[in-house]
């Protein structure tokens, strides 16, 4: 009866370790990069009359199973595009009649020992003119970033990173840029995250009257992360030492009774 006794137990036990092996195998790393870009150009006197010229949007996702999505879009004046595979997805839009873009990123990665990234290109170009007066006037530029990354792992997480970078040019010039905003984390249980906002961004130039000027803005937005689940043999293994316990227990008992 003990003997029988004892393998009812063992049984409960290894059915109680897989119930718990299949519900704690699951991994969770997830990270979220989210920007919007607008811009504003005010002259001191008189009016802007602006021209589109080009506009482009490319978003990718990619994973470690075989996942690959790669979107790229030049229509004018207004360029979208979105990508989208298991554990990653990314849209974005570049607006040159309005001077605006987005770009968005999100990787969710669970359940595997396994990889995603996701990133985001928006640009447009636009000519304008201040019209409205002759010689110099004086333009105040102002750009408007908002943008925010969050970055979680849980006890299976590996890596998280999100960030964003941008850029605006003037006649051929940067005049603004942030090369890179960046959060990053490695290992379980980690978070973070960052967010940027207007603020007093803004720059004055000199400027003529009728003369065409060129304005040319890129934002970028990234996401990736990692996960690792217990290997199978691990399960096994544990399995399998259980099942020699279990042996050595009989062999005990049997010996103890003759």
């Amino acid at each position: 009866m003990r003997v029988k006794a004892l393998r009812l137990f063992v049984q409960l036990l290894l059915f109680g370790l897989l119930l718990g092996a299949s519900s704690t195998a699951y991994a969770d790393t997830v990270v979220i990069t989210s920007f919007s870009f607008g811009l504003q150009v005010t002259p001191t006197a008189g009016t802007v009359a602006f021209t589109p010229t080009a506009a482009s949007t490319r978003a990718v996702a990619t994973n470690s199973i075989g996942g690959n999505q790669d979107i790229t879009s030049n229509t004018l004046p207004v360029a979208q595009a979105a990508a989208m595979v298991t554990f990653a997805n990314s849209s974005g839009m570049a607006n040159a009649a309005n001077q605006t873009a987005t770009a968005n990123s999100f990787v969710s990665v669970g359940g595997c020992t396994c990889t995603a990234s996701a990133f985001v290109l928006a640009s447009f170009n636009s000519t304008f003119v201040i019209q409205g007066g002759d010689g110099n006037v004086d333009v105040t530029i102002s750009p408007m970033p908002f943008a925010m990354g969050q970055v979680t792992t849980d006890q299976f997480g590996q890596f998280a990173h999100a960030s964003i970078s941008w850029s605006v040019r003037l006649n051929g010039v940067v005049i603004f840029s942030t090369d890179e905003m960046l959060r990053e984390v490695s290992g379980p249980n980690q978070t973070g995250g960052f967010s940027l906002t207007p603020g007093l961004l803004s720059r004055v130039v000199t400027l003529q009257y009728g003369v065409p000027n060129t304005i040319s803005v890129n934002i970028s937005a990234v996401a990736a992360g990692a996960s690792a689940v217990p290997e199978p043999a691990t399960v096994v293994l544990l399995i399998s030492g259980l099942g020699f316990m279990t042996g050595v227990l009989k062999k005990r008992r049997n010996t103890t009774d003759t």
